[in-house]
Parts: C-alpha cells; structure tokens; sequence
C-alpha cells in the first residue's frame, strides 16, 4: 500500500467504521476519509460494491466491503495482525470473543424494544454474560500476552485496538459496565492513550453519538 492509496468511505459515525480507522491511525498510514450522512447515502450507496458500507477501495479501484474483513486485510498490511499464523489465529480468537460479547449486548439489550425485557437483559447482561466476558479475556491475556498492556504476544494488535473501541462503545452506551470491568483493561486504555499516534486520532476525530 502507497501513501495515500485508500479511501474509506462510512457514515460521520464510530460503528463499525472506527476499528478500521483505529488500525490505520496506529500504523500512522494516510487514506482519505469520507465520511457521509443518512441523507448523502444514497449518492454513494450505487458506487459502492454490495451497497453497503464501510467499504474500502484501493488506488485500482477495487473495493473491499465487510468491516471485519477490511480492518484483517488493513492490520495484516501494517503489521498489527501478529508476526506469524500462529500470533494471528490468537488475535483472531480475542477479537472472535469480544464479537461474541458485542453481538449479545446489541442483539439482545441494545436494540430491544420491550422495555421490559431490555431491563431484563440488561440485569443479565451486567451480572452475567459481563463477568463470564471479562474472565473469558482474561484467561486468553494470561495464556497469549507476553506484555500486561497487550492481549497478544509483546506489542500492540487489532485485537487491542477492538477490545479497546467495543470497550469504549459499551461505556458509552451503559455507564454502569465500569463498576463490573474493575482494573481489567485499565493497562490497555493506558497504552493506547499514552500511544501518540492514536492519542492525536483520539484527540482529533469528529464526535459523534455511536
């Protein structure tokens, strides 16, 4: 990948654009960011490969769609997808159990519209699905960390940098997550906030509600 080959193109929203921008803003790598609102979709939905987004296209014009696929192809490109398959397949397994999580919490509480049953799943999800996540982690940490601030092997991954915005975006949405997360990811958040390529994106990228 040239210098300013990428085009990124997603809504002004975190979702499931900001891991991808997360992975190129580590690697310190230029791509043009073109964000759109609901209104604009529709001039960009016909361009875009399976029209849908965020979609990523190459200098040749080959676009490659599917968020989890692009932030792979984009960490592999950077190196933050582990030194060899077997780093990788670890990364993978993190990143595979923090989709897990995420996938209940938007599936079963976050979209729910009985309002009953939200707080119901909410209760659960705090006092259960949570604890068991937390522990889950910590177990993959303890057996692939080499590094207490990074999931994996001795340097930063995008299995960090996922775990860290699924964090982030959890927080954000229900505020009582910390008093059940303890110190667990406090080394992590440290690190990437004391990373100064991602402290300036942090610092600088647009707000947004999700």
């Amino acid at each position: 990948m040239g210098s300013c080959d990428l085009k990124l193109y997603y809504f002004n929203l975190q979702a499931r654009g900001e891991l991808i921008r997360l992975i190129l803003a580590a690697a310190d790598r230029t791509y043009e960011d073109i964000r759109f609102d609901i209104n604009q979709w529709s001039e960009y939905k016909p361009k875009m490969i399976l029209g849908q987004c965020p979609v990523l296209e190459l200098t040749d014009g080959t676009q490659i769609p599917q968020s989890m696929a692009i932030a792979r192809y984009v960490a592999r490109e950077t190196g933050l997808a582990g030194i060899n398959n077997l780093e990788a397949a670890k990364i993978d397994a993190v990143v595979d159990t923090q989709r897990d999580i995420n996938e209940t919490f938007y599936g079963k509480v976050f979209f729910e519209q009985d309002e009953i049953r939200k707080a119901e799943e909410l209760e659960k999800f705090l006092n259960e699905t949570l604890v068991k996540h937390v522990e889950n982690l910590g177990k993959l940490k303890k057996a692939y960390s080499q590094n207490e601030s990074y999931f994996v092997g001795n340097k930063l991954s995008w299995a960090d940098l996922f775990v860290f915005q699924s964090i982030k975006a959890l927080l954000k949405a229900i505020p009582q997550v910390k008093g059940k997360l303890g110190d667990q990811f406090k080394q992590l958040i440290d690190a990437i906030h004391s990373n100064e390529k991602l402290k300036a994106y942090l610092d600088s990228r647009p707000k947004t509600d999700f």
